[in-house]
């Protein structure tokens, strides 16, 4: 579960009543994936534009669109990941992207191109695009699980 704060929560049976936070576990998506407020403030910074988005689902939405080149991009279990900065990795590239946000300012569909374009030794530039469509927006109810399917194992 993941607080307001980006902290992830989780419950340890060898501390019962007490509730844990914790970031950047394996398998939970980092500050650092692509489909980020931190992403969506860099691409804002370079020259998006808006336009009436049209109807997605029989929802009116705004189309917020542009293209960043980053000098990091990344693959990793929960998802893409860029980098504003130049480190040791492997790739760098544009990122064609277009989000379309309802009147709420909910997400409705995000898209993205992007050109894995290698930094080192030529290689092939290989192209993936990306497409979420986020939909079911409302109330939430978590139900906590029964104590005795809760463990730390890893």
């Amino acid at each position: 579960m993941r607080s307001k704060d980006g902290a992830y929560v989780w419950k340890s049976p060898s501390a019962v009543g007490k509730w844990f936070y914790g970031r950047n576990f394996a398998g939970v998506i980092r500050g650092e994936d692509l489909i980020n407020p931190g992403f969506l403030k860099l691409g804002a910074s370079h020259g998006a534009t808006s336009a009436n988005g049209g109807t997605f689902e029989g929802v009116k939405t705004t189309l917020h669109s542009g293209t960043v080149t980053v000098p990091e991009l990344g693959e990793r279990q929960a998802g893409m990941t860029f980098r504003t900065e130049d480190e040791d990795g492997s790739w760098s590239g544009p990122i064609i992207w277009k989000l379309r946000v309802g009147p709420d300012n909910l997400p409705r569909r995000f898209h993205a191109i992007m050109r894995f374009t290698p930094k080192y030794g030529g290689g092939e530039i290989e192209t993936m695009t990306m497409n979420i469509v986020y939909r079911g927006w409302g109330p939430v109810r978590i139900t906590a699980l029964p104590e005795r399917l809760i463990t730390d194992d890893w």
